[in-house]
């Protein structure tokens, strides 16, 4: 076969694929906004627990929402110390098609002021990752953080700030939560200690520490 023959080909399968993907993503869009408007007008069936993890101090809260009898959406909202973690799922046709997470973590700085002197800052730092998924295979992953100083009036909003697009090594992750949490639909959570978490402790100090530097 010769060269050009080839690249026509091989040009042809990846213009289809990024056809495909551009309508996989649009299809998301689409059905993220249709759960967004049922849950923005309180139109779901809800199932809502409190927990607590007394071996880490942990609160947290997990609601499921449903169209009928259909599972729609899941908020996983949980507060460890200065850290507060919000994991939500949509999901359609029982296959999880969109996970956010948003994790806000409160520390505090020091900057010098124009003066010279060394004041404290506090410190309030953003990440927030998407997984895009269709037919239980990711298609796409984005990351996005930006902080708020106490030192600073201008207020930065998550629609101030561009998503990146990143690689897929969490997307595993995010199934096996999803999955997880898919077992504590109608029952009571007898230990919350064992729900999956968003992020660890070490990873928490890595995020501060690079912030700062």
């Amino acid at each position: 076969m010769k060269p050009t023959i080839i690249a026509l080909l091989l040009l042809t399968t990846y213009t289809c694929f990024g056809q495909s993907r551009k309508s996989a993503l649009s299809d998301i869009r689409n059905k993220y906004q249709l759960i967004r408007e049922l849950l923005d007008s309180n139109a779901l069936r809800q199932h809502h627990t409190d927990y607590s993890c007394k071996e880490t101090s942990e609160e947290g809260t997990l609601t499921f929402y449903y169209n009928s009898s259909e599972l729609k959406h899941i908020s996983h909202n949980y507060t460890k110390g200065h850290v507060n973690y919000r994991d939500e799922f949509y999901i359609w046709d029982d296959e999880l098609f969109f996970q956010y997470s948003i994790h806000n973590i409160w520390y505090k700085d020091y900057e010098r002021n124009k003066s010279g002197k060394l004041e404290k800052v506090d410190v309030t730092l953003t990440l927030e990752e998407r997984f895009y998924f269709e037919n239980n295979a990711i298609i796409k992953c984005q990351f996005k953080d930006y902080e708020n100083r106490s030192n600073t009036p201008k207020i930065i909003k998550t629609q101030h700030i561009r998503n990146k697009n990143v690689g897929c090594d969490q997307a595993q992750d995010a199934l096996e939560k999803f999955n997880t949490l898919l077992q504590y639909q109608e029952i009571n959570i007898k230990d919350a200690c064992n729900l999956p978490r968003s992020i660890t402790k070490t990873e928490i100090i890595d995020i501060i520490n690079n912030s700062r530097n």
